[in-house]
């Protein structure tokens, strides 16, 4: 005992120096000891039909290079493996643990674990994408999981579920910024708990902590492990509103450091697939069911945003939310595609929206989503509509709130639109609300909520809107079959607590046809 007692000690204190070293000791406290060195369990996502990707991340007892094997099986007691190997990480990923699993089968659900030295990690479950003619496709849709905002009642529900095929997220995964401490009274009524660190993240160690404060909560550990993300950043996985330029489009060395710390989390926490440039633009494809584009409007070719309204370079031409490179291959992928459905992964709200009776004093508001780049906004629009594109559903996150809009070129011009008849309709737009981020009724008082809502739903101001809802939390659940697309919006009963209350409170069918109905 004399001589194996310092052995453990140094092994358990070497432990901790080389998790200090990576992220801030303020997250040592949130280890779950029994899951060692597994902390943060494991991931999968960007599934294809042959392949897919999984995650994980130890805490190692030494530095240096570390092996560790993986398996992959077709059973969950892991007795048919399907695939299996080892790989090495070490301290330049903060120990991150990525395999791209080839020589999967199509559409079948497998189920994988870790092993480092003589432990095992939990053992997750994914789903390759189908090939052929799938019957259906289901994805569950989020964005905007503030921590300090609640608890992630909508993750453990989406953990539950045995019907997905992936969970597709929107972005605002992390918020950069640091311990609320002030602003309105009504939104520090709602803050339930507090980041690590307490200030903004800038730094890698920043970001890398924030991950990983987010990613021991185990109701988000939960569905990870149990379906395949297919994720994209919005702005808080870098800073708030920012462009190619940085938040106000400032560039320089230490934007350019930030940016860059940033995408290194980023790739170092999610189960996405590598690639030098650290891109997030890719496709996805079901088969002949559905194609699925994941879009960056933020990093890859977003202008600085406009001042206002009046600003003389609003309208300009060249002044883009994708760029023209990735604008080029979204629409020739989408004018190409065989799919019955064509899926646009997307920020921030695309469709035009009319809230001049709402943020009448605040028009800077809109400068942020598609309306603030007007000029590619209608150049994608129009290609639709001159294309004669039909089935496209662009799914939306950022807003905190839920919306439904008819897809269409000009909703004000009664020439190009008809909101009874369908006429001028090319697909639908449909917008998660957050899991736990702020919504109407945490800013303003409910009575106002409700006036904003009714303002925005008036025909004569967005004729095209379909379905809204301010102040619930939840997903949203799209399902697409050959004749139909189905959005269906589930809600938590609160954020404030651990709870498994949550209701589909709306149902939106967008018809093969192209035109909406209510489910009945």
């Amino acid at each position: 005992m004399r001589v194996f007692f310092p052995v453990v000690l140094f092994l358990l204190l070497s432990s901790q120096s080389i998790s200090q070293d990576l992220f801030y000791p303020e997250l040592r406290p949130l280890y779950n000891e029994a899951l060692a060195p597994f902390y943060f369990g494991v991931a999968s996502g960007d599934p294809l039909p042959e392949a897919v990707v999984i995650w994980t991340k130890i805490i190692p007892k030494s530095a240096g290079s570390q092996s560790v094997g993986w398996e992959m099986a077709t059973d969950s007691l892991m007795q048919h493996v399907a695939q299996s190997g080892t790989t090495s990480t070490d301290s330049t990923s903060a120990f991150t643990v990525k395999v791209d699993v080839p020589s999967l089968s199509p559409g079948t659900i497998y189920f994988y674990r870790f092993k480092y030295k003589d432990k095992y990690s939990p053992i997750g479950r994914t789903k390759t994408a189908p090939s052929g003619d799938p019957s259906m496709l289901r994805l569950a849709i989020v964005s905007c999981a503030d921590y300090q905002g609640g608890y992630y009642n909508a993750f453990e529900d989406i953990a539950k579920r045995n019907d997905l095929d992936a969970v597709v997220h929107l972005g605002d995964y992390i918020y950069e910024y640091g311990v609320w401490r002030g602003g309105r009274k009504r939104m520090m009524k709602n803050r339930v708990r507090e980041h690590i660190p307490d200030k903004t993240c800038t730094t890698l160690k920043d970001y890398r902590t924030r991950y990983g404060q987010y990613r021991l909560d185990q109701q988000l550990c939960e569905a990870h492990r149990l379906q395949p993300f297919i994720v994209i950043w919005d702005d808080h996985e870098i800073a708030n509103n920012t462009s190619v330029n940085g938040p106000d489009g400032q560039d320089g060395p230490e934007w350019e450091q930030r940016k860059a710390a940033a995408k290194q989390a980023y790739f170092e926490w999610m189960p996405i697939r590598e690639n030098p440039e650290r891109s997030i633009v890719r496709k996805f494809t079901y088969g002949s069911l559905a194609e699925l584009w994941m879009l960056d409007g933020r990093l890859a070719g977003r202008s600085p945003q406009a001042k206002g309204i009046d600003d003389p370079d609003l309208p300009s031409t060249q002044r883009h939310m994708l760029g023209e490179a990735q604008t080029e291959w979204l629409l020739k992928g989408i004018n190409n595609s065989t799919a019955k459905w064509k899926i646009i992964g997307n920020q921030v709200i695309f469709s035009h929206l009319n809230d001049s009776k709402v943020f009448d004093r605040r028009p800077e508001i809109r400068m942020d989503r598609w309306d603030g780049y007007p000029a590619e906004q209608q150049h994608i629009l129009d290609f639709f509509a001159e294309n004669n594109l039909k089935n496209i559903i662009v799914v939306t996150g950022d807003v905190h709130t839920s919306w439904a809009f008819d897809l269409t070129a000009d909703p004000s011009n009664p020439e190009i639109y008809d909101r009874k008849t369908g006429k001028g309709v090319f697909g639908a737009e449909f917008t998660t609300p957050s899991v736990t981020s702020f919504n109407f009724d945490e800013v303003v008082p409910k009575i106002i909520s409700a006036e904003a809502k009714r303002r925005f739903k008036k025909k004569k101001n967005n004729p095209h809107l379909r379905y809204l809802d301010l102040n619930n939390h939840g997903y949203l659940l799209l399902t697409l079959t050959p004749e139909k697309a189905q959005a269906d919006w589930y809600f938590v009963k609160t954020k404030k607590r651990v709870d498994d209350r949550v209701k589909c409170k709306a149902s939106r069918f967008l018809l093969y046809n192209g035109n909406m109905v209510r489910k009945k």
